[in-house]
C-alpha cells in the first residue's frame, strides 16, 4: 500500500501547477478527495494564475503558534516562499503529508519530521491505486518535464524503470 493512500496531504502550488499544466489537475483531486488541506496563501498562488483546486479545504492559519512556527521557519529558510512555508505550516499543524517538487520544501519538512511526497508519488500512488496505467503515468511525468517542473533525468529514469516493472507485474 503507498504512503499516501490514506494520508492528508498538504498540497503546494508547484504539484497543482504541474498537474495543471498537464491536463491532469481532475487527478490529482479525484486521488485526494476528503483529504487535501490546501493553505490560503497556496490557494492566494494559484487564485493569481486563475487556478483552483476542487474539493481542497482551505486552511487559514489563525493560532499564534501556527504564526510562530511559520516566523521560525521563513526566519532559518529566507528562500521559501509564502505559499510553501504555508503548506509546510499546514502539514505540520494538521499532521499531513507535504505534497510539493520544490527542493528547498521537500528538504525543510524532512528536517521538521513532516512526511513529504511530490508528483511522483502521486502518480506511484495513482497507478497502484488502478486510476492511471502505469505507462499513462510514465507519460504524464514527461509531459510535466517538458512543460517545466523540475524533476531530475535520473529521477525520471528511475521512475521508467519502476513503472516498467510495475507494469510486467501487472501482465
Amino acid at each position: 500500500m503507498h504512503k499516501l493512500s490514506s494520508a492528508t496531504v498538504s498540497v503546494d502550488s508547484s504539484v497543482v501547477i504541474d498537474f495543471h499544466l498537464t491536463g491532469s489537475l481532475l487527478l490529482l483531486e479525484e486521488l485526494f478527495t476528503g483529504r487535501m488541506l490546501m493553505s490560503d496563501l497556496v490557494e492566494e498562488e494559484l487564485a493569481m494564475s486563475k487556478m483552483k483546486v476542487l474539493g481542497a479545504e482551505v486552511v487559514i492559519l489563525t493560532q499564534d503558534a501556527e504564526w510562530a512556527f511559520f516566523g521560525e521557519v521563513k526566519r532559518n529558510k529566507p528562500g521559501l516562499g509564502y505559499g510553501e512555508l504555508g503548506a509546510i505550516t499546514v502539514a505540520k499543524f494538521r499532521r499531513a503529508s507535504l505534497l510539493t517538487n520544490d527542493r528547498q520544501a521537500r528538504q525543510t519538512a524532512e528536517e521538521l519530521g513532516i512526511p513529504v511526497s511530490g508528483a511522483i508519488g502521486v502518480l506511484e500512488h495513482a497507478v497502484e491505486a488502478n486510476r492511471i496505467s502505469a505507462r499513462n503515468a510514465v507519460t504524464l511525468l514527461e509531459d510535466m518535464v517538458r512543460q517545466g517542473a523540475w524533476i531530475s533525468d535520473d529521477l525520471l529514469e528511475v521512475f521508467r524503470r519502476k513503472m516498467i516493472d510495475s507494469a510486467r507485474e501487472g501482465e
